[in-house]
């Protein structure tokens, strides 16, 4: 049995009888833990988050005549939760959130309108993430880096509870 294979089959514990984490490893392995069923984790609360740092995207945002005349520098800092830890176990791109295609995702949004506000921005950039890749929850920091020379200024935005 593979360890694909365990995650189709879904199985919890017996009644009155708890199954420890690592029991799915047994099973593939071929040795049953004694009184137990396993759950594979990727059906449990996962505790693995991804995190994107220092993303440099072109944004079209800004109140100012000067910011409305073209894109300008903002930097994202993004933290988030899996929906379950199953591309942990199988090492397949196709169980995981696929990070390239949130980054390249973020910098379209950022350029396909103009935004006034850091926090607008922020708002729906937490809003694709979680309806478009399923993220339970994310912290997202958003920073503008041309207002002030020497300085950002920005926004954090959390969504979801984390488990």
């Amino acid at each position: 049995m593979s360890v694909t294979d365990l995650a189709a089959t879904n199985v919890g514990p017996r009644r009155g009888v708890q199954a420890h984490s690592s029991a799915y490893l047994t099973i593939a392995a071929g040795h049953a833990p004694r009184g137990e069923i396993a759950v594979h984790p990727a059906t449990l609360a996962s505790r693995c988050r991804i995190f994107v740092r220092n993303l440099q995207i072109e944004a079209r945002i800004g109140v100012y005549d000067w910011e409305k005349a073209a894109p300008q520098p903002v930097v994202v800092d993004l933290e988030f939760g899996l929906a379950s830890d199953l591309a942990c176990q199988t090492d397949r791109l196709g169980d995981a959130i696929d990070y390239a295609e949130v980054v390249a995702r973020l910098r379209r949004l950022a350029t396909d309108r103009h935004y006034q506000l850091v926090e607008s921005m922020a708002e729906a950039m937490a809003l694709v993430l979680q309806r478009e890749f399923g993220v339970p929850w994310l912290v997202l920091s958003l920073s503008k880096l041309a207002p002030f020379p020497g300085a950002a200024v920005g926004i954090v935005v959390e969504r979801g509870d984390r488990p």
